[in-house]
Protein backbone atom coordinates (compact mmCIF):
# COMPACT_ATOMS: atom_id res chain seq x y z
CA UNK A 1 0.00 0.00 0.00
CA UNK A 2 2.77 2.48 0.42
CA UNK A 3 4.42 1.96 -2.96
CA UNK A 4 0.78 2.76 -4.40
CA UNK A 5 0.19 5.91 -1.85
CA UNK A 6 3.67 6.88 -3.24
CA UNK A 7 3.03 6.55 -6.40
CA UNK A 8 -0.25 8.48 -6.30
CA UNK A 9 1.87 11.36 -4.18
CA UNK A 10 3.94 12.01 -7.21
CA UNK A 11 0.97 11.94 -9.84
CA UNK A 12 -0.34 14.77 -7.80
CA UNK A 13 2.25 16.43 -7.13
CA UNK A 14 3.31 16.14 -10.88
CA UNK A 15 0.17 17.48 -12.07
CA UNK A 16 0.10 20.44 -9.78
CA UNK A 17 3.82 21.55 -10.80
CA UNK A 18 2.16 21.41 -14.53
CA UNK A 19 -0.37 23.11 -14.16
CA UNK A 20 1.62 25.93 -12.67
CA UNK A 21 4.42 25.87 -15.20
CA UNK A 22 1.72 25.61 -18.10
CA UNK A 23 0.04 28.45 -16.86
CA UNK A 24 2.93 30.93 -16.55
CA UNK A 25 3.49 30.04 -19.87
CA UNK A 26 0.64 30.53 -21.51
CA UNK A 27 0.27 34.14 -20.02
CA UNK A 28 3.64 34.62 -21.76
CA UNK A 29 2.65 33.48 -25.23
CA UNK A 30 -0.39 36.03 -24.86
CA UNK A 31 2.02 38.66 -23.82
CA UNK A 32 4.10 37.81 -26.99
CA UNK A 33 1.88 37.61 -29.25
CA UNK A 34 0.90 41.68 -28.42
CA UNK A 35 4.48 42.28 -29.09
CA UNK A 36 5.23 46.29 -29.99
CA UNK A 37 7.01 44.64 -33.52
CA UNK A 38 7.83 48.12 -34.32
CA UNK A 39 10.85 47.58 -32.02
CA UNK A 40 11.02 44.50 -30.25
CA UNK A 41 13.88 45.48 -28.33
CA UNK A 42 12.23 48.75 -27.02
CA UNK A 43 9.36 46.36 -25.86
CA UNK A 44 11.51 43.56 -24.68
CA UNK A 45 13.02 46.00 -22.19
CA UNK A 46 9.79 47.39 -21.15
CA UNK A 47 8.13 43.81 -20.39
CA UNK A 48 11.31 41.78 -19.10
CA UNK A 49 11.73 42.76 -15.86
CA UNK A 50 8.44 41.77 -14.87
CA UNK A 51 8.40 39.00 -16.90
CA UNK A 52 11.84 37.64 -15.38
CA UNK A 53 10.60 38.26 -11.93
CA UNK A 54 7.30 35.63 -12.49
CA UNK A 55 9.33 33.20 -14.33
CA UNK A 56 11.90 33.42 -11.29
CA UNK A 57 8.93 33.34 -8.57
CA UNK A 58 7.41 29.97 -10.50
CA UNK A 59 10.54 28.25 -10.32
CA UNK A 60 10.84 29.60 -6.36
CA UNK A 61 7.53 28.37 -5.41
CA UNK A 62 7.72 25.20 -7.19
CA UNK A 63 11.24 24.41 -5.27
CA UNK A 64 10.11 24.68 -2.21
CA UNK A 65 6.76 22.64 -3.10
CA UNK A 66 9.27 19.81 -3.90
CA UNK A 67 10.84 20.17 -0.61
CA UNK A 68 7.18 19.26 0.89
CA UNK A 69 6.56 16.41 -1.96
CA UNK A 70 10.60 14.84 -1.24
CA UNK A 71 9.64 15.33 2.04
CA UNK A 72 6.07 13.36 2.17
CA UNK A 73 7.52 10.56 -0.54
CA UNK A 74 10.29 9.62 1.60
CA UNK A 75 8.36 9.36 5.11
CA UNK A 76 5.76 6.75 2.50
CA UNK A 77 9.20 5.03 2.39
CA UNK A 78 10.13 4.82 5.83
CA UNK A 79 12.42 7.55 5.30
CA UNK A 80 13.28 10.90 7.27
CA UNK A 81 14.72 12.94 4.46
CA UNK A 82 15.92 17.03 4.49
CA UNK A 83 15.97 18.00 0.57
CA UNK A 84 18.15 20.31 -0.42
CA UNK A 85 15.85 23.41 -2.32
CA UNK A 86 17.73 25.28 -5.34
CA UNK A 87 17.92 29.05 -5.57
CA UNK A 88 16.77 30.10 -9.07
CA UNK A 89 19.47 31.77 -11.15
CA UNK A 90 17.89 35.11 -12.16
CA UNK A 91 20.89 35.46 -15.10
CA UNK A 92 19.76 31.83 -16.56
CA UNK A 93 16.37 32.71 -16.42
CA UNK A 94 16.95 36.00 -18.21
CA UNK A 95 19.61 34.78 -20.65
CA UNK A 96 17.43 32.08 -21.59
CA UNK A 97 14.07 34.21 -21.85
CA UNK A 98 16.10 36.96 -24.37
CA UNK A 99 17.15 34.28 -26.44
CA UNK A 100 13.55 32.57 -27.28
CA UNK A 101 12.48 36.58 -27.18
CA UNK A 102 13.76 39.12 -29.48
CA UNK A 103 16.30 36.95 -30.78
CA UNK A 104 14.11 34.30 -32.02
CA UNK A 105 11.69 37.01 -33.25
CA UNK A 106 14.53 38.76 -35.04
CA UNK A 107 15.89 35.18 -36.36
CA UNK A 108 12.62 34.53 -37.90
CA UNK A 109 12.30 37.69 -39.73
CA UNK A 110 15.82 37.07 -41.31
CA UNK A 111 14.33 33.82 -42.58
CA UNK A 112 10.69 34.53 -43.56
CA UNK A 113 10.41 38.63 -43.31
CA UNK A 114 6.90 38.39 -41.79
CA UNK A 115 6.30 40.25 -38.73
CA UNK A 116 3.47 37.68 -38.14
CA UNK A 117 5.28 34.81 -38.47
CA UNK A 118 7.92 36.39 -36.36
CA UNK A 119 5.59 37.10 -33.35
CA UNK A 120 4.42 33.65 -33.91
CA UNK A 121 7.97 31.95 -33.61
CA UNK A 122 8.67 34.29 -30.58
CA UNK A 123 5.68 33.60 -28.61
CA UNK A 124 5.80 30.10 -29.18
CA UNK A 125 9.36 29.62 -28.40
CA UNK A 126 9.24 31.87 -25.30
CA UNK A 127 6.54 29.30 -23.88
CA UNK A 128 8.00 26.38 -24.34
CA UNK A 129 10.91 27.98 -22.32
CA UNK A 130 9.06 29.35 -19.84
CA UNK A 131 7.84 26.06 -19.13
CA UNK A 132 10.91 23.98 -18.75
CA UNK A 133 12.41 27.00 -16.55
CA UNK A 134 9.47 27.02 -13.99
CA UNK A 135 9.94 23.45 -13.84
CA UNK A 136 13.47 23.59 -13.35
CA UNK A 137 12.47 24.58 -9.48
CA UNK A 138 10.88 21.29 -9.26
CA UNK A 139 13.58 18.86 -10.95
CA UNK A 140 16.71 20.49 -9.55
CA UNK A 141 15.51 20.41 -6.53
CA UNK A 142 14.77 16.43 -6.63
CA UNK A 143 18.41 16.14 -8.29
CA UNK A 144 20.36 18.57 -6.01
CA UNK A 145 18.74 16.16 -3.10
CA UNK A 146 19.94 12.90 -4.85
CA UNK A 147 23.49 14.14 -5.24
CA UNK A 148 23.74 15.54 -1.26
CA UNK A 149 21.43 12.78 0.53
CA UNK A 150 22.62 9.85 0.82
CA UNK A 151 19.07 8.71 1.75
CA UNK A 152 18.08 8.64 -1.74
CA UNK A 153 18.93 5.65 -3.76
CA UNK A 154 18.39 6.78 -7.07
CA UNK A 155 15.27 8.08 -9.45
CA UNK A 156 13.60 7.09 -12.57
CA UNK A 157 12.54 9.74 -15.14
CA UNK A 158 8.41 9.19 -15.62
CA UNK A 159 6.01 10.66 -18.03
CA UNK A 160 3.22 13.52 -17.64
CA UNK A 161 0.60 11.67 -18.50
CA UNK A 162 -0.47 11.33 -21.95
CA UNK A 163 2.28 10.16 -25.03
CA UNK A 164 5.81 11.20 -24.19
CA UNK A 165 8.22 12.22 -27.22
CA UNK A 166 10.48 9.85 -28.68
CA UNK A 167 13.50 11.23 -26.76
CA UNK A 168 11.90 11.43 -23.49
CA UNK A 169 10.24 7.59 -24.19
CA UNK A 170 14.00 6.62 -24.71
CA UNK A 171 15.37 8.22 -20.98
CA UNK A 172 12.50 6.63 -19.56
CA UNK A 173 12.69 3.29 -21.05
CA UNK A 174 16.55 3.63 -19.18
CA UNK A 175 14.85 2.82 -15.98
CA UNK A 176 16.16 3.91 -12.37
CA UNK A 177 19.49 5.51 -12.08
CA UNK A 178 21.78 4.92 -9.14
CA UNK A 179 24.86 6.53 -9.70
CA UNK A 180 25.52 9.45 -8.04
CA UNK A 181 27.54 10.83 -11.02
CA UNK A 182 24.28 10.46 -13.40
CA UNK A 183 22.21 13.20 -11.92
CA UNK A 184 21.77 15.17 -14.67
CA UNK A 185 17.83 15.96 -15.59
CA UNK A 186 17.76 15.99 -19.60
CA UNK A 187 14.72 18.21 -20.67
CA UNK A 188 13.76 19.91 -23.73
CA UNK A 189 11.00 23.24 -24.25
CA UNK A 190 7.52 21.98 -23.51
CA UNK A 191 8.96 18.54 -21.41
CA UNK A 192 6.29 17.23 -18.69
CA UNK A 193 8.79 14.20 -17.58
CA UNK A 194 9.56 14.31 -13.77
CA UNK A 195 11.81 12.36 -11.54
CA UNK A 196 10.92 10.17 -8.73
CA UNK A 197 13.29 9.25 -6.32
CA UNK A 198 13.95 5.56 -5.00
CA UNK A 199 15.50 5.05 -1.46
CA UNK A 200 16.15 1.28 -2.32
CA UNK A 201 17.08 -0.96 -5.70
CA UNK A 202 13.77 -2.29 -6.93
CA UNK A 203 12.69 -4.18 -9.97
CA UNK A 204 11.24 -1.70 -13.25
CA UNK A 205 7.63 -1.44 -13.25
CA UNK A 206 6.06 -2.93 -16.75
CA UNK A 207 5.86 0.18 -18.66
CA UNK A 208 9.71 0.83 -18.25
CA UNK A 209 10.09 -2.94 -18.86
CA UNK A 210 7.92 -2.97 -22.32
CA UNK A 211 10.16 0.46 -23.50
CA UNK A 212 13.16 -1.65 -22.77
CA UNK A 213 12.07 -4.29 -24.75
CA UNK A 214 10.22 -1.78 -27.67
CA UNK A 215 14.04 -0.36 -27.64
CA UNK A 216 15.84 -3.39 -28.39
CA UNK A 217 13.46 -4.87 -31.17
CA UNK A 218 13.58 -1.00 -32.87
CA UNK A 219 17.23 -0.85 -32.35
CA UNK A 220 18.82 -4.19 -33.30
CA UNK A 221 22.25 -4.33 -35.30
CA UNK A 222 22.58 -0.73 -34.72
CA UNK A 223 24.49 1.55 -32.10
CA UNK A 224 24.82 4.95 -31.47
CA UNK A 225 23.41 7.83 -33.79
CA UNK A 226 22.16 5.20 -36.00
CA UNK A 227 20.12 3.64 -32.56
CA UNK A 228 18.30 6.86 -31.96
CA UNK A 229 17.41 7.13 -35.55
CA UNK A 230 16.14 3.76 -35.38
CA UNK A 231 14.19 4.39 -32.47
CA UNK A 232 12.27 7.51 -33.41
CA UNK A 233 11.19 5.95 -36.62
CA UNK A 234 9.79 3.56 -34.46
CA UNK A 235 8.20 5.61 -31.99
CA UNK A 236 6.88 8.19 -34.59
CA UNK A 237 5.32 4.95 -35.90
CA UNK A 238 4.02 3.40 -32.91
CA UNK A 239 2.53 6.97 -32.34
CA UNK A 240 0.53 8.03 -35.60
CA UNK A 241 -1.10 4.67 -35.57
CA UNK A 242 -4.93 5.42 -35.00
Amino acid sequence: MTAAQAAQLTRHFQSQVLKIAELLARRLRITALRADVSDIDAWWDQISPAVQKEILTGQSALARMARGYLQQHALLNGVALSPVVVEPSAQQIAEALRVTGPVAFKTQMAISGSEAAATRTMASQLQGAATRLVLQGSRETTMRTFREREEMAGWRRIGGGGKSCAFCSMLIGRGAVYSKESSEFRSHDRCSCAAEPLYRREPEPPEVRRLQEQWREATAGTSGAAAIRAWRLFHDGQNSRP
